[in-house]
């Protein structure tokens, strides 16, 4: 294990969903650690899993919006595009809330172990949305693909 939780491709130790919290002194959730199979399926329990924590953490319902909205997109991503021509592989998703000198921030990492596949000459622009509405809504967004996988962070900064 390192400092940012599990190695990539060693799974956290999952509760009967498949998702673990660890609990600060005073009972609010510090982080969420979701590892599923990238598959449609899994994206629904995603989203309960991350509206649930977040209700607990006393976030707004616009901030709690604009969080499912953004991991609901980047984990749809990676079902959607990470394992495409093989199996599925997981996607984690890691929340939590963070203090900065600019305030507190709910930070998220959404990855998976496949492939990008960036857009082809010719392909039909009918899709490819994502990305920019992440954007949007994140007052920090970061994507980083390579041959072990894409990750995107994001984060979306709370109300004083």
């Amino acid at each position: 294990m390192n400092a940012h939780g599990p190695q990539r491709g060693v799974p956290a130790a999952p509760t009967a969903q498949g998702a673990a919290d660890r609990r600060s002194v005073r009972g609010v959730p510090d982080e969420l650690r979701i590892v599923r199979t990238a598959v449609a399926d899994e994206l629904s329990g995603i989203r309960t899993a991350v509206s649930r924590w977040g209700r607990r953490a006393g976030l707004s319902a616009d901030v709690l919006v604009d969080l499912l909205l953004a991991v609901g997109e980047a984990a749809a991503n990676a079902v959607d595009h990470a394992y495409r021509g093989g199996p599925p592989g997981p996607v984690e998703v890691d929340v939590q809330l963070r203090r900065r000198r600019s305030g507190s921030v709910v930070a998220a990492r959404i990855s998976d172990q496949g492939r990008w596949r960036p857009a082809t000459a010719g392909a039909v622009r009918d899709r490819g949305r994502g990305l920019p509405m992440i954007r949007a809504l994140a007052a920090h967004l970061d994507v980083v693909a390579t041959g072990r996988g894409t990750e995107v962070c994001l984060e979306l900064a709370l109300p004083d």
